[in-house]
């Protein structure tokens, strides 16, 4: 199958559908700013050839917002897309431009998403964090930091990059966001979801940005989107159990 239509494919399969969220909104030290709800309605015709989409937003005080979105055409979507896991963002920083990363990991009919937003001179200005449910919303249990509950976790990595190459699992070492070498900002929010980015990104020069989702206490996962010297250059899922 034509790789830019296997990333459609899946699309399709595994993110259609109306997701119920709470969106909460942080600065870049973790002071929440606001939050509202969200359904993101994803709706693909019967061929799945095209997919509509709107988010239907209520917010603190009341008041009701609907955006549209596409309609999105098989195979053009600006999303990288595994079964358990999609990424789009940025893909080069651009000095006057701001730039942002946005990960969504997937387990059944949840979902969790981070987005890290950086300004015009490439500073970081805040976060938008998000667990999802398929169909209606639902209660998110407050969970510790992966590395609270345990340091045996053992797992996969599966690799897309930008020409859609998606790479063989392949058997990988966990190691907490906070022991990950690069001097980055770490923020561990209550819903299981934690980040590892830079506070400052520069046109030329590698970085991550990492997204952890405590799914359950035996389910880990990780999402990273990768930028070397020349821009985007893979998003890498893993995956983990103890």
């Amino acid at each position: 199958m034509d790789l830019k239509l296997q990333n459609w494919k899946k699309f399709c399969r595994y993110y259609s559908g109306d997701l119920y969220g709470i969106w909460t909104r942080y600065s870049r030290a973790g002071d929440v700013i606001e939050s509202w709800r969200c359904i993101r309605s994803f709706r693909p015709t019967a061929d799945c050839r095209e997919i509509h989409h709107q988010n239907h937003y209520t917010y603190a005080n009341g008041k009701t917002e609907t955006k549209t979105f596409g309609p999105y055409k098989q195979p053009i979507t600006t999303g990288l897309f595994l079964d358990n896991g999609f990424s789009w963002g940025s893909t080069t920083v651009k000095s006057g431009s701001t730039f942002f990363s946005d990960i969504c990991l997937r387990y059944e009919n949840s979902r969790a998403t981070a987005i890290a937003k950086y300004d015009e001179s490439g500073s970081l200005k805040r976060f938008t964090v998000f667990p999802e449910h398929l169909g209606h919303f639902v209660n998110v249990a407050t969970l510790p930091p992966a590395h609270q509950i345990s340091s045996d976790w053992q797992g996969t990595v599966q690799t897309i990059t930008p020409d859609w190459q998606i790479s063989a699992p392949i058997v990988t070492s966990w190691q907490p966001l906070d022991d990950l070498p690069e001097d980055y900002l770490r923020l561990h929010f209550t819903n299981g979801i934690s980040i590892s980015c830079p506070a400052q990104v520069e046109s030329g020069k590698a970085f991550f940005v990492a997204v952890d989702w405590l799914v359950n206490q035996t389910l880990l996962q990780r999402g990273t989107r990768h930028y070397d010297q020349s821009g985007f250059s893979s998003f890498t899922l893993e995956v983990f159990r103890i």
